[in-house]
């Protein structure tokens, strides 16, 4: 069957390769999108992700909020409160605030700052996203944080050690981190009191509290006592509140169906080009498919065949679509676009592969099964 199947894909070389070309521009856009999709849902969430997995269970912010980029101030005395509520282990507040950056070449951005207390450091930066430093350099007088990713955006080759202005105060980056980075601007990371410092939100005020429960079976229980006790606040699970911001942005701006429309477009285009040159292949090779029939093979046979013949096109066109993915990967990786290649990421972009290839050979099919035997005849 598949040698059969093989030798009809080779017979016609022109249509074969406008059937891989069709299925390789499809699943790399698609794969190119869903990319750009996923990374840029991941800088949404960026602050969420960023934190210490070991305390950020539960995050707690104003009542109104629903984008963690968008955080409003509140009475610091919550923290105290808030680890009185049964099933809390422990609570941290957290500071943000917009920043301008100024560096000794004169240039300035804008970032946001965040604070969290030492040696908790329970906002982040997560200890795996530490590039160059450590955690124990927060402890020391003006040291903030920056991100390898961000020196484009803040248009200044920063590296560890640089001395620059924070609001006209003079900050050092003596810690580096590898994509612990935001949607908007980018993050700088340092101590709760050196945010305090250097953005000048008041000693009395918060942006949100990091609740720890370490027991995973009490998170409901307590984000529900929580919002019982602190009615003008609310609180989320760290991972539903980063999902919520995402789709907060995604659909404020209509980003989500910018990219859902090019996705379903990239389908529907290559289910349609692939299926009608595979039938023109089809037309072309009717004689061949009645000989078949001749000969006594049978309308499931000849159905399993074409069906070959579509996997073989989605195998190959999925393969040289995987290597142009990994080539854009490692391009984009340099401008700090990181699109993650993760297993479950591959396997829809395959199963989409054969949906779009396999299904397409529906036109073909339904073509062969009117084809008789004595049109070898004619």
């Amino acid at each position: 069957m598949f040698r059969t199947a093989f030798k009809f894909v080779s017979f016609e070389k022109s249509k074969s390769m406008g059937i891989l070309t069709a299925i390789i521009i499809s699943i790399y856009l698609i794969g190119v999108e869903l990319g750009m999709f996923f990374y840029l849902s991941d800088l949404i969430r960026g602050i969420v992700q960023n934190s210490n997995p070991t305390h950020a269970q539960v995050f707690v912010v104003k009542k109104q909020t629903t984008n963690i980029n968008q955080l409003s101030p509140f009475d610091v005395r919550w923290v105290n409160q808030l680890r009185s509520v049964e099933g809390v282990d422990n609570t941290h507040g957290f500071v943000a605030a917009n920043v301008s950056l100024k560096f000794p070449d004169g240039n300035d951005s804008p970032a946001l700052i965040i604070g969290s207390d030492y040696p908790a450091m329970a906002a982040g930066p997560r200890g795996d996203l530490l590039m160059e430093g450590s955690m124990h350099h927060f402890a020391f007088p003006r040291v903030v944080s920056t991100d390898f990713y961000d020196r484009k955006t803040l248009g200044y080759p920063i590296e560890q050690g640089t001395t620059f202005e924070i609001n006209g105060k003079t900050a050092t980056a003596g810690i580096t981190t590898k994509s612990a980075r935001g949607f908007s601007t980018p993050l700088i990371y340092t101590t709760t009191s050196k945010a305090r410092y250097y953005s000048g939100v008041s000693d009395y005020m918060i942006s949100g509290v990091i609740v720890t429960v370490n027991d995973p079976v009490k998170i409901d229980n307590v984000i529900v006592r929580i919002n019982e006790t602190a009615p003008d606040l609310r609180a989320w699970r760290a991972d539903k509140l980063g999902v919520t911001s995402i789709v907060n942005v995604m659909t404020a701006n209509n980003m989500g169906m910018s990219f859902a429309t090019l996705i379903i477009f990239g389908i529907i285009s290559g289910f349609f080009i692939i299926g009608l040159t595979m039938y023109s292949a089809t037309y072309d090779r009717l004689k061949d498919y009645g000989t078949l029939k001749a000969i006594g093979a049978s309308g499931r046979y000849i159905t399993r065949l074409v069906v070959t013949q579509s996997i073989i096109y989605a195998v190959i066109g999925y393969c040289i679509s995987l290597g142009m993915l990994i080539i854009t990967k490692i391009g984009m990786s340099k401008a700090g676009l990181i699109i993650s290649l993760t297993p479950p990421f591959l396997l829809f972009l395959l199963l989409t592969t054969l949906f779009i290839s396999v299904g397409s050979s529906f036109f073909s099919v339904r073509k062969l099964q009117n084809v008789e035997p004595s049109s070898v005849f004619r």
